[in-house]
């Protein structure tokens, strides 16, 4: 059985589906999407793009509806959302990263349900189920992180 794992089918989905985000100046701004646990450093990251998607690592429980159905294993995936606001010389702010937080969650719920049911073998359904947000302050960079969570349920097993 040769099947993408769910996280890679999860990452090919949002970044083929989440189209164009712009920032507050009404340009396209640029997208970061890497896996959890890369070398990155969050400081320099933002010199090369407006806003950073990681995936991380699943959860996942198995489950057993009614009328005694194969068991289904029910995995959430965490995707983490980084926005910072970025100043322009001069100009301003080119986005805050509140406002992009609400664009790329928008975006996402749009790009996830493109492909939440499959019928290829095995089948899955996935569906954006909970969002959690957060705002801190590192060294004199105000982060704001929203991580939303994908359930892809399929009948593995």
């Amino acid at each position: 059985m040769a099947t993408t794992d769910p996280r890679t089918t999860i990452k090919n989905t949002v970044d083929a589906n989440l189209g164009v985000i712009t920032n507050d100046a009404g340009g396209a701004s640029t997208v970061l999407s890497i896996w959890e646990g890369g070398p990155e450093t969050l400081k320099y990251l933002f010199t090369i793009c407006h806003v950073l998607l990681t995936f991380g690592e699943p959860r996942s429980r198995a489950i057993r509806p009614i009328q005694d159905v194969p068991v289904h294993y029910l995995m959430r995936y965490p995707i983490t959302v980084t926005t910072v606001n970025i100043p322009l010389t001069g100009v301003g702010l080119t986005h805050t990263a509140a406002r992009m937080q609400y664009k790329v969650t928008y975006a996402l719920r749009a790009a996830i349900p493109v492909t939440a049911q499959s019928v290829g073998v095995p089948a899955f359904t996935m569906r954006l189920v909970e969002d959690v947000a957060s705002h801190k302050r590192i060294g004199g960079l105000d982060v704001w992180q929203a991580t939303h969570y994908v359930e892809y349920e399929t009948d593995y097993g």
